[in-house]
């Protein structure tokens, strides 16, 4: 029995007890980071500095990652999903289009002023 005891807790030190405001503030993290990264994509095809080929990829890679945490979100059943999940899916969104037209100022420069906001309205969410 003890032995069963001292088990569960190297497992539970192992697996970390994250409470689940951590896993909300973990989640709304990655997605301000993905969203600045993103604005800061942006930017550079704003100014011609990145090649149509790097665009894409990157973006799509920005991407995946927002796509994960939606689904890490929903998995972990946590408090603010519908929050999350929202934002989740409007910065993949803006991080899509980029990604289907890597060379467009335009909707780049339209993208950008998108990522900006949601970022802020991620960094809100790990207050």
């Amino acid at each position: 029995m003890k032995m069963v005891a001292v088990c569960i807790g190297c497992l539970l030190v192992v697996t970390g007890c994250e409470s689940t405001a951590d896993r909300v503030q973990i989640n709304a993290q990655s997605l301000h980071s993905d969203a600045v990264d993103g604005a800061t994509l942006a930017g550079e095809i704003i100014a011609g500095r990145a090649g149509a080929t790097f665009a894409r990829a990157h973006a799509q890679e920005l991407q995946d990652d927002t796509s994960q945490i939606d689904k890490n979100v929903y998995d972990q059943r946590l408090p603010r999903y519908n929050d999350l999940q929202q934002l989740a899916d409007q910065i993949g969104a803006a991080l899509g289009s980029m990604a289907v037209k890597p060379d467009d100022k335009s909707l780049a420069q339209s993208a950008r002023a998108t990522l900006l906001r949601l970022a802020d309205d991620a960094q809100r969410m790990t207050s």
